[in-house]
């Protein structure tokens, strides 16, 4: 069976800004989240999910009057907190859904609020609260970025296949790289994020040092979670190519 011609990227940086403003058009202002339809869609499935993750949270975020939605500062941006592993007790599943009244909603926005507060700022994370209706404009950048990474490795590689799921990923067949996390702690379970919006639902590895593993380019942010359901953060970001490996603070 013949395969198919990989994509043209011919300027990356270009393209990535044009489909990082496609992506953020209408972000928060609808339910229904506009995917890129476009040739490129195979390359972008895994940010869609991203992005259509912070699509739902801001939405429902944004019903509480006067709410901030909680964001960090990485480097010179200002990104969105989609939903992270708390502290035990804390009882809120992930990703997290509103109540069903809205007095029930400004309860949840507010124990969110301080259960999050505790969580990072144990570990040094200063939270900074933003308008909803800012955060659009604030992903934009860090999405543009994280992109031009990913398409920039395409242009470099016409060898291209999928980025579909693969059990033994490989050099000639997608896109998948190998990472290497070395971890100051033992015995953390390892989870990362898109660096354009914090959601460490991904878990990278078992409890082990150091921790090896696949993952797509980009930029992404490591974490990791101790036995007792501790989070312990690290506010270093990670460009792949060229970092295959993360040595982290915690």
């Amino acid at each position: 069976m013949a395969t198919a011609a990989p994509p043209v990227l011919p300027n990356p940086e270009q393209r990535a800004r044009e489909v990082a403003q496609q992506l953020t058009r209408g972000l928060g202002q609808s339910q229904i989240f506009e995917y890129t339809r476009s040739a490129e869609v195979q390359l972008l499935a895994d940010v869609e999910a991203a992005m259509e993750e912070l699509n739902f949270a801001l939405n429902w975020w944004g019903y509480s009057p006067n709410s901030a939605f909680p964001c960090i500062r990485d480097g010179e941006d200002i990104v969105p907190i989609v939903t992270i592993p708390f502290r035990t007790p804390f009882p809120f599943p992930e990703p997290f859904f509103p109540p069903f009244h809205s007095g029930e909603l400004q309860d949840y926005a507010k124990y969110f609020n301080a259960g999050l507060r505790a969580s990072l700022e144990s570990y040094g994370v200063k939270i900074e609260w933003s308008e909803v209706t800012h955060v659009p404009e604030m992903v934009f950048g860090p999405l543009a970025k994280f992109l031009t990474v990913r398409f920039q490795w395409i242009a470099d590689n016409p060898e291209f296949r999928s980025l579909g799921a693969a059990a033994a990923p490989s050099p000639t067949s997608n896109p998948y790289l190998r990472f290497t996390v070395h971890t100051r702690t033992s015995g953390l379970r390892i989870h990362y994020s898109k660096a354009f919006a914090i959601s460490f639902t991904d878990v990278f590895g078992a409890p082990t040092t150091p921790v090896k593993g696949w993952i797509l380019p980009g930029i992404h942010k490591f974490a990791g979670v101790d036995s007792h359901g501790r989070f312990h953060y690290d506010n270093a970001s990670f460009k792949t190519p060229p970092d295959f490996s993360a040595n982290l603070v915690i």
